[in-house]
């Protein structure tokens, strides 16, 4: 209890950081964007469910491309886009083709050329530059007597062209000489057709070309092409060390100067480090993110400096677990799993509710319906009597489950289909990654909203046992325990241990410590300085005249309980106490660890 106290009490500039989560006039603010948050995600999976992005996906190491795209069109919906940026996913994919087959005809070149089999395009060229200078050597070799005459009559056949044509262009030469003295001249030749005045074809054309061009655009208006948005990828920074002191408002403030700004995530303050927290800032992906980091480099909040450099992308979005998850009694085992979490959690986030008489009562998640035709398991029990009975022998015996020899890893499409729908959704809607045990509670703050995600591995090479397939589940059930007994708020009993506040008992607490007696029938309220009879009369003062104090002090303990009924509240690091020296060593010796040194 004293723990509890020291770290809210003395600790103030923690409760900065606490008023946002825990204080009353905030709580209610907190609760209702995180919801909101979980609706705009469910939103988002139910669009890729009904559109069919989820029909063929499958949730192996060898589909890590179109995975990420399952993800990266899951962010865009939550960023509020539409199908023409869902758009930008396909030429995304396709670029990433082109540059792929790019790289393999290069890596077919490099292989190529040190074998001879091909020659670079620069020696190609030089070939085919080549090949014309040899025509002249061959005609330097004398040529034969008919072949002599027929060369003279090739020859004088363009020279009469070349004299034909110079005629003719002399002929056009005087004809325009001609025409260009008699458009000069002001009387013009007898018998020539007079030329019409040029100044009353313009005025007559003017008119006609103004027409056709106002026609022209209202033909054929402009539209506007609308681009696909890459709503996916984003710009951020990253603050290492963000002083308790300093509020996510106050670098909201601070960044949202800069285009392009989008949110702002803190962690939660980190007892072992001084109650310092990361930070994460997020910009459009079309800023300068550098120039902003370099403005942001010598502010100062709170007489801290910020000191945030450029955040990367994430390299390895899709890693893999074990092979052994596709087999087949795993495969049921986790969607027996994964069924019981989904509906853990769409229980604490108050998912799936309707209406009924007035009165919001639980409804059935689409995604588990029929969810239990899967998770009973067939066996030819019949068959296997009937065979034993019909003379076969020990031998020949199947080897039952409890036998600890190996066996190979049969994967089952159904099930797996099955199981890919629900661990989508729980990553999707819940943030939760199931092969690793893992949730990311602050997410949708973070720079990249779906960001790493783990699948089944290649099925292992080597034949497993049942041992090693019981072992394997028995572990992963304990990992995934805590996910499904995490309780949001402690039990009434256990925060009464712990130092739970009575409201009312902190009101008297307050009225009391201002009711001081300064002699007899003479009591002063220290909140305005008055003075009165009795002690009676300074409690009504109080409750009449300073009744924003008492409001104060009910949320002051409503914020204290709040913290203290939080599961998941930070704690101060646990001090180990200093062993005792060893017998027989004087106080001058320091103090150090029995048997460390003999």
């Amino acid at each position: 209890m004293k723990s509890v106290n020291n770290l809210f009490r003395n600790f103030c500039p923690v409760r900065i950081r606490f008023r946002s989560k825990y204080h009353p006039d905030e709580v209610g603010r907190h609760r209702q964007e995180s919801q909101a948050a979980l609706r705009n995600r469910l939103n988002a999976f139910l669009y890729l469910m009904e559109s069919g992005w989820l029909n063929e996906i499958q949730l192996d190491m060898e589909k890590a491309p179109a995975i990420i795209k399952i993800l990266d069109a899951a962010v865009i919906k939550m960023e509020g886009g539409t199908e023409i940026d869902l758009k930008i996913l396909d030429e995304e994919e396709e670029q990433a083709k082109r540059e792929a087959a790019k790289k393999e005809a290069a890596k077919k070149e490099e292989a190529k050329t040190p074998e001879g089999q091909s020659k670079p395009p620069e020696e190609k060229e030089a070939v085919v530059k080549t090949d014309p200078e040899k025509e002249p050597e061959e005609e330097e070799k004398p040529p034969k007597p008919e072949e002599e005459e027929e060369r003279k009559v090739e020859k004088e056949e363009p020279e009469r062209e070349s004299r034909k044509s110079s005629k003719r262009k002399r002929k056009r030469s005087g004809d325009s000489d001609d025409g260009s003295d008699s458009e000069s001249g002001s009387v013009s030749e007898p018998g020539s057709p007079k030329p019409e005045n040029p100044g009353q074809n313009g005025q007559e054309e003017s008119p006609k070309k103004e027409e056709e061009e106002e026609e022209k655009p209202k033909e054929k208006p402009k539209e506007e092409v609308v681009k696909p948005r890459p709503l996916h990828k984003t710009c951020s920074l990253f603050i290492r060390n963000v002083a308790p002191n300093i509020s996510k408002a106050e670098i909201t403030a601070l960044c949202k100067r800069y285009p392009g700004f989008l949110r702002v995530a803190l962690s939660d303050p980190q007892p072992e480090r001084r109650f310092l927290r990361k930070g994460y800032v997020t910009f459009e992906r079309g800023v300068n993110i550098k120039e902003i980091c370099w403005n942001l480099q010598n502010i100062r909040l709170r007489e801290c400096e910020l000191s945030p450099v450029v955040n990367r992308e994430l390299s390895w979005r899709i890693r893999h677990v074990s092979g052994i998850t596709q087999h087949r009694p795993i495969l049921r085992n986790d969607i027996k799993l994964a069924a019981r979490l989904i509906h853990a959690l769409d229980e604490r986030g108050q998912l799936w509710r309707e209406a009924q008489d007035g009165e919001e009562v639980a409804a059935q998640n689409p995604i588990l319906k029929n969810i239990t035709d899967y998770l009973i398991d067939e066996v030819s029990a019949e068959e296997e009597d009937l065979l034993w009975g019909a003379g076969r022998t020990a031998g020949t015996e199947p080897p039952k489950e409890g036998n600890p020899t190996e066996i190979s890893v049969e994967r089952d499409e159904k099930l797996v289909k099955v199981l890919d729908k629900l661990l989508l959704y729980l990553r999707i809607v819940h943030s939760v990654d199931y092969y690793i045990n893992c949730d990311y509670p602050s997410e949708d703050e973070m720079p990249t909203r779906c960001g790493i995600m783990h699948v089944r591995g290649p099925v292992p090479p080597n034949r497993v046992s049942h041992r090693e397939v019981a072992d394997w589940q028995k572990t992963f059930e304990e990992k995934l325990a805590p996910l499904f007994a995490v309780r949001e708020t402690l039990s009434e009993e256990e925060a009464l241990k712990v130092g739970k506040k009575d409201p009312e008992q902190e009101v008297e607490k307050f009225v009391t410590a201002n009711t001081q007696e300064l002699g007899k029938e003479k009591w002063l309220c220290p909140l305005s300085g008055k003075k009165f009879k009795g002690p009676e009369f300074v409690r009504k003062h109080i409750f009449n005249k300073h009744a924003e104090k008492i409001e104060e002090v009910k949320k002051e303990v409503s914020f204290f309980n709040n913290f203290l009924m939080d599961s998941k509240r930070p704690a101060l690091p646990e001090v180990k106490p200093i062993q005792a020296p060893v017998a027989g060593q004087g106080k001058s010796t320091p103090l150090i660890a029995p048997g460390l040194y003999r």
